[in-house]
């Protein structure tokens, strides 16, 4: 007897992911009869042509084998935020929720705490990832998963941050989780299997095609409960994920980055638009999804450094000090517009904090809080 989970597996293997009419007719018909309709149909059409190559005993015995679970709408482990893809403006043709996802790993996806997407460029910059990771890093040891695509850049530093931390990351893979790809990532992506989740709504020996990066966006967005963009060009597969998260209504936050770099184009443009929330901390982050955790509250800043406790004039004075030379009072009151007496009385103030240093007679150099010279 065919049952409603071994219906939706089919229907996953044989339509192309993305379908919102066939999310709708499901919807109203139940998979088992869709199932049925299009097996036993005149098989011109090519979801026709597609069932009647699909072995779902088959499919059943391969997930096994790999380790992996397929789940479906009414399960315990059911994401509902995915169930939002149902009603959410298509985006580039595609739209609707999966028939069900197959899943790897020991994290349970209906009991993740607000959980954040972290997207961006392939051909990211250091400063992107290393942004990404020690972002990451913070979500994980506040109890959020990460959720990202697990592709070289931002989605690998991303992951790798949360692993880190000892967090939870979810994966969400654009090919069957029998191929994860890309295979430069899979150890990376084996670990995110074995502590978190990697994710697919293909079958476990499917391949990635190029439309498939682009469809698999929308789970990584209903995925989270909001999404942060790091990187991204002009043209970004980042925007597609952006535009999805925008379509569901859900948060999205974008980091700043060089106006000199091509990777910030696009985090930029969202930020100015008014389409993305501007974070330039994991603090941030933390605060703009307060609303949908209790989280933000728990976050521990750092203990303020020395430096932080100087006055203004204090501060100021003690970054015009060279780190390479000695400095005379002269020249320092031409590059601060102060006066001789006030100089030395804040420089006495400085090195009182062993955070600057006379070397000879009117010289100065700056130190730093351990009482070290400062290097540049």
């Amino acid at each position: 007897m065919m049952t409603e989970r071994m219906a939706r597996m089919g229907l996953a293997a044989a339509h192309d992911a993305g379908d919102l009419g066939l999310a709708a007719l499901v919807r109203d018909q139940g998979a088992v009869d869709v199932w049925e309709s299009v097996r036993s149909g005149p098989g011109t059409s090519s979801l026709a042509r597609r069932a009647a190559r699909v072995d779902v005993d088959r499919l059943a015995r391969d997930t096994q084998a790999i380790g992996a679970q397929f789940i479906i709408p009414g399960d315990e482990e059911w994401p509902a935020g995915v169930d939002d893809l149902m009603w959410s403006e298509p985006v580039g043709g595609v739209g609707g929720p999966p028939m069900g996802l197959w899943v790897a790993g020991p994290l349970d996806l209906a009991r993740l705490e607000a959980p954040v997407a972290m997207v961006g460029s392939r051909a990211s910059t250091t400063y992107g990832e290393h942004v990404s990771a020690d972002w990451a890093v913070g979500l994980a040891e506040q109890g959020h998963a990460v959720v990202s695509g697990g592709a070289f850049g931002i989605d690998a530093a991303a992951h790798r941050g949360a692993l880190a931390a000892g967090g939870a990351t979810v994966a969400v893979m654009a090919s069957g989780l029998a191929h994860l790809y890309p295979p430069g990532n899979s150890s990376l992506l084996e670990k995110v299997r074995q502590t978190g989740a990697v994710v697919s709504e293909y079958p476990p020996d499917s391949t990635p095609t190029r439309s498939r990066f682009l469809v698999r966006n929308r789970l990584i967005a209903a995925l989270s409960a909001a999404t942060v963009i790091v990187e991204g060009a002009m043209r970004s597969g980042a925007q597609n994920t952006v535009s999805w998260a925008l379509s569901m209504q859900r948060l999205v936050m974008a980091a700043p980055g060089p106006v000199t770099s091509a990777m910030s184009v696009t985090p930029h443009r969202l930020i100015r638009a008014g389409e993305a929330v501007l974070v330039t901390s994991v603090e941030d982050i933390l605060q703009a999804v307060g609303p949908l955790t209790a989280c933000a509250s728990d976050y521990v800043r750092a203990p303020p450094t020395l430096f932080d406790a100087l006055t203004t004039e204090q501060q100021a004075i003690h970054e015009t000090l060279s780190a390479r030379r000695s400095v005379s009072v002269d020249e320092l009151a031409v590059r601060t517009g102060e006066s001789a007496l006030t100089l030395m009385v804040v420089l006495s103030q400085l090195a009182a904090r062993d955070l600057a240093v006379e070397t000879a007679p009117g010289l100065w150099r700056a130190v730093d809080h351990r009482g070290q010279q400062r290097g540049d």
